[in-house]
Formats: structure tokens, sequence, C-alpha cells
């Protein structure tokens, strides 16, 4: 008897999920942190898939370098938060599912909040920092969650479910900076990201649905046509999986000032919170440029300076890669 024709018609015909992996998929949250390339990807294989709730979490905005590889985004969503635009995209894909973009920068302060209740936790950022905090916070909560990167023409995908190693099973500690490749220093094929993430989503449709995922990380060089598993062994001496010592839970210092990876801006996260709100800056900053709030973030400019402040105060300084220009030019405008 054929398949009665709707949205996953052609699901309901896969052995793999048919009709009763269709309405696990529906009753799941996944939760993707990170909205640039393989996050873009990933969150459409999501959607159009039928998962019944999806969180994007992301801190930048849209700029026109990112329409290379992030396929959610046009050149009218540039200048846009990127979980607002990827929110906005999504919904016109599916408007049969929850979707929410949350434009927040994720830290230890929020990140326990963030992946509260997923079924699955889709790593698309683009920092070993991030994921580490993830990994802690997934550990502690027993919440299944897949380690994943691009770069270059080479990936890696690996889900970390309960009582299986975890990402300090790999990497014991954070890599230091400039010791691993990033697209800022090699570049990105821009088909490498969606092979990625078509792996990874495939994995989170297997976890959604009770399945067993991959045990062994992926190795992936798209150029070479190259796929190879590797074992990975649990550490029982790993500090987050092993001992149950989640370091990057319990940090208490806030990073100042950072630059941001793929471009020429540099992001200030403020020790206090914003004072009065975006609609009192707004006010200031109107008398000495163009100031207007959109998506709930402030856009600002004037002569040679960019600014985009998000409503906790932390901020995007466009132009420039100097961290010491850019703290002094968010004193200036923002504030301490």
């Amino acid at each position: 008897m054929p398949v009665k024709e709707n949205r996953y018609s052609r699901q309901l015909l896969l052995p793999e999920i048919g009709e009763s992996g269709q309405k696990k998929l529906g009753r799941s949250r996944a939760v993707v942190i990170g909205c640039g390339a393989l996050g873009t990807y990933v969150l459409g294989f999501l959607v159009r898939a039928g998962v019944g709730q999806v969180v994007v979490v992301d801190r930048d905005i849209v700029e026109l370098s990112n329409l290379q590889r992030q396929t959610l985004f046009a050149e009218k969503d540039v200048g846009r938060p990127k979980a607002k635009a990827a929110e906005e995209a999504l919904r016109a894909i599916n408007s049969e599912i929850e979707v929410w973009g949350v434009v927040a920068d994720v830290s230890y302060s929020n990140i326990q909040r963030i992946i509260q209740n997923a079924t699955v936790v889709l790593d698309a950022t683009d920092n070993m920092d991030t994921r580490f905090l993830v990994n802690d916070a997934c550990v502690k909560h027993g919440t299944p969650w897949i380690y994943a990167g691009a770069v270059g023409t080479t990936g890696m995908v690996m889900p970390i479910v309960p009582r299986g190693p975890c990402l300090r099973c790999i990497f014991p500690s954070v890599p230091q900076p400039g010791q691993l490749p990033t697209c800022d220093t090699v570049g990105i094929v821009n088909t490498l990201p969606s092979t990625v993430a078509s792996i990874e989503a495939t994995e989170a449709f297997k976890i959604m649905q009770g399945r067993q995922p991959t045990k062994e990380l992926l190795f992936i060089d798209v150029w070479q046509g190259e796929f190879q598993k590797i074992t990975v062994r649990k550490n029982p001496e790993c500090l987050a999986c092993g001992r149950m010592d989640f370091e990057f839970l319990q940090a208490k210092k806030r990073k100042f000032a950072a630059s941001l990876c793929g471009r020429n801006a540099v992001q200030i996260v403020p020790v206090k919170e914003l004072k009065g709100g975006l609609a009192d800056l707004r006010r200031k900053l109107s008398r000495l440029g163009d100031a207007a709030i959109m998506d709930g973030v402030l856009k600002f400019k004037t002569k040679g300076i960019d600014l985009t402040v998000f409503p906790d105060g932390r901020t995007i300084v466009g132009g420039t890669t100097d961290l010491a220009k850019a703290k002094t030019v968010f004193t200036k405008y923002v504030g301490d």
C-alpha cells in the first residue's frame, strides 16, 4: 500500500526511520550551538526532517563573506543577528515545528540553561573553548552531543553519549592559539560544511530515535575523497567524563576581548551589564552618528566606527582585529 503523500513521505519509506521514527523526531528537541557554515546546513536538515523543536544559539551577525558557505542567509540579511535571520528562514521552510533563534554568547553562565531538556546538542561552533564548555555541560547532565568541525578541506564528526568517551578523551586540554588551523589561516572549501553537517545530522537522527550512533571519530577529506574511522577509547582519568571535574563550568572570569573567526572584528564582553538598556544607548549615540535598533540589537556607525551592541552590553567592534583599539572604541561609545 503506497504511503500517503505528505511532507515526510520519503522518510516514512525508510526502514531506518518509518512512522515510529518520524514520531520520535517530532517529539525531540535539538539545540544547535553556532550558526555559521556547519550550523546553517545542519539546521536545514533538522527542520526539513521534522524535528519538533529546534533551537539555534549564536552571538554573531551576518557578513557578506558568510554567503559563500552559510546557506540560510541572503544579501538582505547582512548586518542582522545570525540567530534571528536563521529563525526567520527556518520557519519559512517548515511552519509545523517550533524554531527559536537565541542571540547570545555561550558561556559558563548560560550553557546549562541552553542545553536544558535537549534530546541532543549539535556542535556548529568555531572554537575549541566553547566545545570544551559544551562538553562539560553535556557530560555533567548526561545529554548526548555531537562534536563536529570543518576547516580547509577536512572535517571531523563524533557523537558523544553518556558512559562513552568524551571530547577531553581526545583533547585533554584546549589547544593553544595558533596550534590548530582555522578558516582565517587556511580557508575553507564551501562543499565541506554540507558533507560534515550531513553526517552530524544523521547521527542526531539516530540519537533522537533512541538508536546507537556511530562510536568512532570520523575524519573526512573531501578534496582527497577519503573517509576514515578512528577508534576513541574512554580515558578513566579524563577530567570530564572520568573524574567529573567540570572546570569550564566553574570559570569565574569572562574574556573581555577576542577576535572573531573569519571576521575583521573584535567581540567585547564587559564585566558589567549595560546600564539603561539599548534604548538609552541609542539616544546617546544618535547625537554622534547613525544609531538604530533592529532585531533586538543596536547598530551604530560613525567616522569609521561600526558597532553592534547586544542587550547585555556585549559589543562587536567592526573594522579591526586590534584588541587594544577595540577596547578603546568600546569604552568611548558604550561604557566601561
